[in-house]
């Protein structure tokens, strides 16, 4: 078939092989990495079952400091307790959505607690705490908030989905030095390590008390609604509605609000209290998301504004923070935003590099804490525990 006159003309050659290019690099790619995006959010049992036995075997393996690159103890420590933590939130949402993949899964989300419970994983709290262990000193005043924040929340959720869990005694003991150790905090803040005190961390620990008092019927309800007060007002910077990324343990002195933060907070905190999480949220992307050719993204400085990555947001691209991105990537799921999901998946997808292989799913690029956080994002469970 002969080209229409008009393309034969050789100046207009060029443009319009360029448009045709961009539109390919627009709409390919974007369909390529959504489609398992709009599956994920769908709960689709054969690509959930797949990657949760991947997370699985790795908890099953375990995971050592030689499994993460960082070269700081503290942080390799964190990040093997993160690993099973992660997973173990990931197969218990996935144990109470999918129940047809209950009694395969709940086996290797106890055992995950159960590492998590190990002194040699707990053994990065224990020496920055000078040799105190968090387990060991819940009669004690020091916060430990780094173990016991995220693990009581472990245990309360597990409590949800497992009535008769083993690990309920324990649950009510660290319940009560969390409530005790907030009310007699200055701040209202449950210190994470010595002298360091970060309202996400305490989201964790706060939704971990709701959950209990849910489960139980214990009363923690006054300090409960003392500390959402700070959630909605205190530890929020009053225009872009960022949580404080940090407060100064005794004076109160608030960091700047950051998405990394906020965004972690609003998926911990929806555990037990959904508006002031859904708020949390929608701060973060209202100020801090954007994406560009369907690929979703999330800033760790609101507005466009430079600042440097850490630790907590990870290597920061043109300001785009990872765990930003991730944590958001779970709410969008809690509260059924399906658009910033999919979209946020698609970036997902495309730095993490699915890998099927034997009936299971991996991430290749993220190591098994970027796995593992992953799965436990893409199956938030939007129905309450």
């Amino acid at each position: 078939m002969p080209l229409p006159k008009l393309l034969t003309r050789w100046w207009l050659r060029w443009p319009v092989a360029l448009l045709i290019a961009l539109a390919a690099i627009a709409t390919a790619p974007r369909w390529w990495a959504g489609r398992d995006g709009v599956r994920w959010f769908a709960g689709e049992s054969e690509l959930v079952a797949a990657m949760a036995r991947q997370v699985a075997a790795t908890t099953d393996r375990g995971v050592s400091d030689k499994d993460f690159t960082n070269d700081s103890p503290l942080f390799k420590g964190e990040w093997g307790f993160g690993t099973y933590q992660m997973t173990a939130l990931g197969l218990l949402q996935v144990a109470q959505e999918h129940p047809e993949l209950r009694a395969e899964l709940l086996p290797a989300a106890e055992h995950a607690i159960d590492r998590m419970l190990s002194a040699e994983v707990r053994a990065f709290d224990t020496k920055i705490w000078r040799g105190e262990d968090a387990l060991e000193s819940l009669d004690g005043p020091n916060g430990h908030g780094a173990y016991l924040g995220y693990m009581n929340l472990v245990l309360a959720v597990h409590r949800r989905v497992v009535p008769n869990s083993r690990f309920a005694e324990l649950n009510d003991r660290i319940t009560a030095a969390l409530a005790r150790r907030l009310r007699e905090s200055p701040v209202g803040l449950v210190e994470t390590y010595p002298g360091e005190a970060y309202p996400c961390d305490n989201a964790g620990t706060l939704a971990s008390l709701i959950l209990h008092q849910r489960t139980t019927g214990a009363d923690h309800a006054a300090v409960i609604a003392t500390t959402l007060a700070h959630y909605r007002e205190t530890w929020r910077d009053p225009e872009t509605r960022l949580l404080h990324q940090s407060i100064e343990p005794r004076h109160g002195t608030p960091g700047p609000g950051r998405a990394s933060g906020t965004a972690l907070a609003a998926f911990l905190l929806s555990y037990g209290e959904r508006d002031i999480s859904r708020d949390l949220h929608e701060a973060v992307m209202r100020r801090c998301g954007d994406s560009l050719f369907g690929f979703g993204y999330v800033d760790e400085y609101p507005d466009n504004q430079p600042g440097p990555g850490d630790v907590d947001s990870g290597p920061l691209i043109f300001g785009i923070s990872p765990s930003g991105c991730a944590f958001s990537l779970g709410a969008s799921r809690m509260f059924g935003n399906r658009d910033a999901f999919v979209g946020l998946y698609r970036t997902a997808h495309l730095m993490g590099t699915p890998v099927d292989r034997g009936g299971r799913r991996i991430y290749a690029t993220g190591g098994p804490l970027g796995n593992a956080l992953l799965f436990a994002m893409l199956t938030a469970n939007p129905e309450l525990p």
